[in-house]
């Protein structure tokens, strides 16, 4: 294959160009155009060194395909070693964290708490805007890629907290730090 693609730009460059592609002015200070031809010089021993790169970077790029295939097969199939929300021998839990009913209750009843006890935020109530929060948090919800909205509370960190969109929303992140 690069035997025919190296013969194939041999003829292109050695075949005159058509007149109409040809320059119709003479250039004052033009180089000869032997300048820019390439040498032909042979090695010292007369064979051309061997380069094994092109195979290494095959065979890397295969085996790279193959680990991502294995990985692929066993993430959608759930056979990996320690599977997610299992209860170790010391009594932890492996995995990742999958709250409860009454996990999403107890948050709900601190954020109630602070509510009643905090109400010196602009009208007397930080009720408006934790629901502009929660709104913002959420508009950035793909459906398509099931990425974003307020899953991982990204809305703490730049770029997203200090957009211009979200101004005004540090005080209910601030209200909400306390809550874990």
């Amino acid at each position: 294959m690069a035997t025919a693609a190296r013969t194939l730009t041999r003829v292109a460059r050695l075949t005159p160009s058509p007149p109409s592609i040809t320059p119709t002015t003479t250039r004052r200070f033009a180089l000869p155009r032997q300048a820019f031809k390439q040498s032909r010089r042979g090695y010292a021993n007369g064979a051309a060194p061997t380069s094994r790169s092109g195979r290494t970077g095959l065979v890397a790029g295969l085996a790279l395909a193959a680990a991502g295939g294995a990985a692929y097969y066993f993430y959608t199939n759930g056979t990996f070693p320690v599977e997610a929300g299992k209860v170790m021998s010391d009594g932890r839990q492996s995995g990742p964290f999958v709250p409860t009913k009454d996990d999403y209750q107890q948050v709900y009843n601190h954020i109630a708490k602070l509510l009643e006890e905090h109400d010196e935020y602009d009208d007397g109530s930080y009720g408006p805007v934790l629901v502009r929060l929660g709104w913002h948090a959420s508009g950035t919800y793909d459906a398509a890629t099931g990425t974003g909205g307020s899953n991982g509370a990204t809305m703490r960190f730049a770029p997203e907290g200090d957009h211009g969109a979200n101004a005004g929303l540090k005080a209910a992140r601030d209200f909400l730090e306390p809550v874990k």
